[in-house]
């Protein structure tokens, strides 16, 4: 049985495949054939999801993000919201660019005695936030700390209510109703209907999130529902750092 960080990796993986199979409008008809249809309906789309879903579970899952994700414009999705990648580790990055040696200035005659050059390795690294420090390593992307960072189903409806002028208490009296509906009239009405608004909004789900969290929830809603309402609430009301 997989970890939760290999089913997460398994649905980045996933959606960036299916990010890439749209960019033909032949396959991404065939995927947008299966919006709000169960499995045992979406002939078109085994072509491509038979043997990216084997062994993976929750088919039902995985077929309404395809249909999902096939409804936004290909291009606009991986210029505008791409599927975010692992970062990579110190070593895999000096490996891929190996440093070189700085160019000595070439020497000028002059009368008096010449100063050492400064080269980069005199002045400070720069105090970037997301760079690793000496020695140490990216975190792991797929552990629950790093996911949970990025925006579910809740946090992005708040950023719809923030940016897009998605009213804010219809917004939350539909987080409440989507999170007490079931499965199938999730997959078959809510998602697709607003997935629709936010594409016109010009927003869109992290895909690899939400595939996870349908997958989850049909075995726990009741957390999977707590994080979307916490997500939810937290965007539009961050908690202050109150420092004393």
């Amino acid at each position: 049985m997989p970890t939760a960080a290999e089913r997460r990796r398994h649905y980045q993986d996933f959606t960036a495949e299916i990010l890439e199979l749209c960019t033909d409008p032949g396959v991404r008809r065939d995927l947008q054939d299966g919006r709000g249809r169960p499995v045992k309906e979406c002939l078109r789309m085994h072509k491509y999801l038979t043997v990216r879903t084997t062994g993976h579970g929750q088919r039902h899952a995985h077929y309404t993000v395809a249909s999902l994700i096939a409804l936004a414009d290909p291009l606009e999705a991986l210029r505008t919201h791409p599927t975010p990648t692992p970062r990579q580790t110190a070593d895999e990055r000096a490996a891929q660019h190996p440093p070189t040696a700085p160019c000595p200035p070439p020497e000028a005659p002059s009368s008096t005695p010449a100063t050492p050059s400064r080269t980069a390795a005199d002045d400070p690294a720069p105090n970037l936030p997301d760079a690793p420090g000496p020695g140490q390593l990216d975190p792991d992307p797929y552990t629950a700390a790093a996911w949970r960072k990025r925006p579910n189903l809740g946090g992005t409806l708040a950023r719809a209510v923030r940016r897009a002028d998605f009213n804010e208490d219809r917004t939350d009296d539909l987080l409440h109703i989507i999170v007490r509906v079931g499965d199938d009239h999730l997959h078959q009405h809510l998602l697709p209907s607003l997935t629709d608004r936010l594409l016109r909004a010009q927003l869109a789900w992290d895909w690899p999130v939400l595939l996870d969290d349908l997958a989850a929830r049909v075995f726990d809603p009741d957390q999977v529902a707590t994080r979307w309402l916490d997500a939810f609430y937290l965007t539009l009301n961050p908690i202050k750092d109150q420092k004393t």
